[in-house]
């Protein structure tokens, strides 16, 4: 009987754990991208539930972006946002973090920002999540990541910052390109009703399903140039020449 009740009472206080910090994305979610358009009136009400139930719930919410800071800036002081979130409160690309990358990589972002104002580094959100946790001793089951790309986003979170995170199924991306939803993650939308059940009690989501995602297209790239020809011809004529040699065995009888 004192198992079962030890047993109760572990599962009541684990599953129901309210979460201290929920990080949403900016662009994709609440900044129109690409083919997605914000709906922005849904988006409005979707906020003022979110940021009421966060304020009662002493979660702190963080607006963040990959976004260079001179776009996000500009971005964010055009929109709505600054109605639901102070500007301490949104995190960006900045110079102290463009200049903590190695030579190589700060002069490829750089590289990149002069082909497109509006290019992302969905790393630097990573980064921030996790110096955040070291910074607040916070612990990753204690935050929830809303974001929209599986693959810089969901996949990087599995393998870096390891917090809970759920994808947005009004505009599911695998680095710029829509996809089908993948199974065994958790999945949210503009009702704040989908976001609420998620900072309350997360559910238990499976990632192997996204891991052969991911695999299955690392395969294909690393397959794509790759000729074939000349390994068919070999194993086309290994073929011919085992029968020959079996032909050869088989008229010495």
């Amino acid at each position: 009987m004192d198992f079962l009740r030890g047993l109760f009472l572990k599962v009541i206080f684990t599953k129901f754990i309210m979460k201290r910090v929920c990080f949403i994305e900016f662009e994709g979610i609440l900044d129109s991208n690409g083919n997605y358009k914000l709906n922005t009136q849904k988006a409005r009400t979707f906020l003022k539930e979110l940021t009421n139930f966060c304020n009662i719930n002493k979660i702190e919410l963080i607006l963040i972006s990959g976004f260079h800071h001179k776009v996000a800036e500009a971005k964010f002081n055009r929109s709505f946002l600054k109605s639901f979130f102070k500007k301490d409160k949104f995190f960006y690309v900045d110079d102290n973090y463009l200049n903590s990358k190695a030579e190589v990589d700060k002069a490829l972002h750089v590289e990149n920002l002069k082909k497109d104002k509006e290019f992302t580094d969905s790393y630097f959100k990573q980064v921030l999540i996790q110096q955040f946790l070291f910074d607040n001793k916070i612990k990753p089951e204690e935050v929830l990541l809303l974001c929209n790309d599986v693959w810089v986003d969901g996949y990087y979170t599995t393998r870096f910052s390891k917090v809970d995170f759920a994808v947005f199924e009004d505009n599911l991306l695998d680095r710029r390109n829509l996809i089908d939803r993948i199974s065994g993650l958790a999945y949210f939308n503009l009702n704040f009703s989908s976001v609420k059940i998620l900072l309350e009690n997360f559910p238990n989501v499976d990632f192997g399903p996204l891991n052969k995602f991911v695999f299955k297209k690392i395969q294909e790239a690393l397959l794509k140039d790759v000729d074939f020809s000349s390994v068919v011809k070999k194993v086309s004529e290994k073929q011919k020449g085992d029968e020959t040699i079996v032909n050869d065995k088989g008229g010495d009888l």
